[in-house]
């Protein structure tokens, strides 16, 4: 692996801790079973290379070309711990920490922008997609650039050199929990809290980043624990009041529907899916009939077995809910299930869904106001969406279709991580109302 480091700063190499004058400005410290050689080309450019000898970042044991060890994000965040830990420290103490040998603070000398290129980095996740990586769109300071493969050239644009350190970190932190191999790498107390004081370091952090790094390097309660006061600090600082929470917005969602359900009233799931919320459903000990309708036969399959193997015989499956002609009174789901229609057909779906003998109908789908924690751009969270409605909207298209029905009360809700007052997803539930309280 080789990291290239530029700058016009007259101090880079006083910021860098790197001494020209001794040893000819090399530098070498073992890494694993490599060595890291750190070179001082001028008093403008610093390099590093890493040299391993023993395989020390094969991913598997198996592989007789060590690619990783000199591609490897892991490796490259190694290589920054080793040797520029102090450039890592929190924003404050970087900056009041002075350079004895020259009477000054680094905050004082670190005035110009920092560029760091690392030739070839690893990257094998669904963040780099059409040309462009996901977090270029949020740090337009990075640049991806695809060699070949899975490997591309890494280029950051800092305004200095602390930013420009604590950008190298972020996106070898986030590019080694979402590769392949990322997610089976442990990730410890002190590990979790160090990097989000890495992501703290940096200006205008979005919050959509904050969320994936505490769904993907974050991985227990504690840890959440440790690290969500530091963001959440961090976004009032940036003008967002904030009450993160510990599951992802698909597992909120999840666990909001569920908490409305009993196990002895039937369910249909319209719109099923991979049937999660028939496992969740089981979990509890649901012994009433589900009914899953998805238009996409495979689902047919999973269900049957995810039946077997919970030696249930309660699950029915059908790929148009028009062949469900159930007549016991059921609870109604439709997760995530609207936004994927034209708005006609979705108002037409919930009309249908009005015509069983339903005692609740939760329906839930994004919150378009949300979207601008999510970036500046206008596009929908995935592409298969034919809309996503504002809370008034969503208000709006709920009520043409209960169009003045008194049997009915509705209540809206919101599901999820909450900024200044505003969540990921909606939720429209509505109850029938038992005849001798209708009035």
């Amino acid at each position: 692996m080789i990291i290239q480091i530029k700058s016009r700063n007259e101090h880079l190499l006083d910021l860098l801790f790197k001494n020209p004058d001794t040893d000819f400005g090399l530098y070498f410290k073992p890494l694993k079973d490599g060595i890291i050689a750190g070179n001082v080309v001028s008093p403008h450019e610093y390099e590093i290379v890493f040299q391993d000898t023993q395989f020390s970042y094969m991913p598997e044991d198996g592989d007789q070309l060590d690619f990783q060890s000199y591609s490897s994000p892991l490796a490259l965040l190694h290589i920054c711990t080793e040797l520029f830990s102090h450039i890592l420290k929190d924003k404050e103490t970087f900056l009041r920490q002075e350079l004895k040998w020259l009477g000054v603070t680094q905050g004082s000398l670190d005035k110009h922008a920092c560029h760091i290129t690392v030739p070839t980095l690893y990257i094998h996740s669904g963040w780099y997609r059409d040309g462009q990586h996901l977090l270029s769109r949020y740090f337009p300071g990075l640049k991806f650039t695809q060699r070949q493969g899975r490997n591309f050239c890494l280029e950051i644009e800092g305004a200095s050199v602390f930013e420009a350190f604590n950008l190298l970190s972020l996106v070898a932190l986030l590019s080694h929990v979402t590769n392949e191999y990322g997610l089976f790498k442990y990730i410890d107390d002190s590990f979790a809290y160090k990097y989000v004081r890495v992501l703290t370091n940096i200006e205008q952090v979005p919050y959509f980043i904050f969320y994936l790094y505490a769904k993907r390097a974050v991985k227990s309660v504690k840890q959440f624990q440790l690290v969500k006061p530091v963001m959440e600090q961090y976004l009032l600082r940036n003008g967002i009041e904030a009450e993160l929470t510990w599951y992802g917005t698909q597992q909120d969602r999840q666990l909001f529907i569920t908490g409305l359900l009993d196990t002895g009233t039937a369910i249909l799931d319209i719109g099923c899916g991979e049937l999660s919320y028939y496992k969740r459903m089981m979990n509890k000990g649901l012994k009433a009939t589900y009914y899953a309708v998805d238009e996409e036969e495979r689902f047919a399959q999973l269900g049957a077995a995810i039946a077997r193997r919970l030696e249930a015989t309660n699950l029915e499956f059908y790929t148009r809910l028009e062949d469900c002609g159930t007549k016991e009174e059921v609870n109604i789901i439709m997760s995530e299930v609207i936004e994927h229609n034209t708005l006609e057909a979705a108002g037409d779906l919930i009309k249908k869904a009005m015509t069983y003998n339903f005692r609740q109908i939760t329906i839930t789908t994004p919150n378009a106001d949300f979207n601008i924690f999510y970036g500046d751009d206008d596009r929908f969270r995935h592409e298969d969406h034919h809309f996503e409605l504002s809370r008034e909207a969503f208000r709006q298209l709920i009520d043409s279709c209960l169009d003045g029905r008194e049997d009915a009360r509705i209540t809206f809700d919101q599901i999820g991580d909450k900024l200044n007052g505003l969540q990921p997803t909606q939720a429209c539930i509505i109850s029938r109302i038992p005849k001798n309280d209708q009035q």
